[in-house]
């Protein structure tokens, strides 16, 4: 009998390291999944950029192609409206400055 809980014992100790080694590779492989998803968080929020930038452009040509009259005048519509926006934000930030918002 005593050799049976002996042999009982080992078993019980072999089931417990073979367990703990499980829950190591399952941490490490948490891990691993968390860097990865932090990974691909930033990888979306430059998508994202590209993408709004990408529209903000379709926008900006759309524009430009209403303002002129013909494709001669194009590259002149969208040097204006360039012009334009960039008085736009020098007015946008000369208020913010004198309101103090940031």
């Amino acid at each position: 009998m005593a050799r049976n809980l002996t042999g009982i014992l080992t078993d019980l100790r072999k089931q417990f390291a073979l367990l703990a080694r499980q829950k190591e590779q399952a941490e490490r492989e948490r891990d691993d999944m968390r860097k990865e998803a932090e990974r691909l968080k930033g990888e979306l929020e430059d998508c994202r950029r590209e993408r709004d930038m990408a529209r903000m452009e379709v926008d900006f040509l759309a524009v430009s192609h209403r303002l002129a009259d013909d494709p001669n005048h194009l590259i002149q519509a969208r040097r204006r409206l360039q012009r334009l926006i960039a008085k736009i934000d020098r007015c946008v930030s000369l208020l913010k400055d004198d309101a103090d918002i940031c």
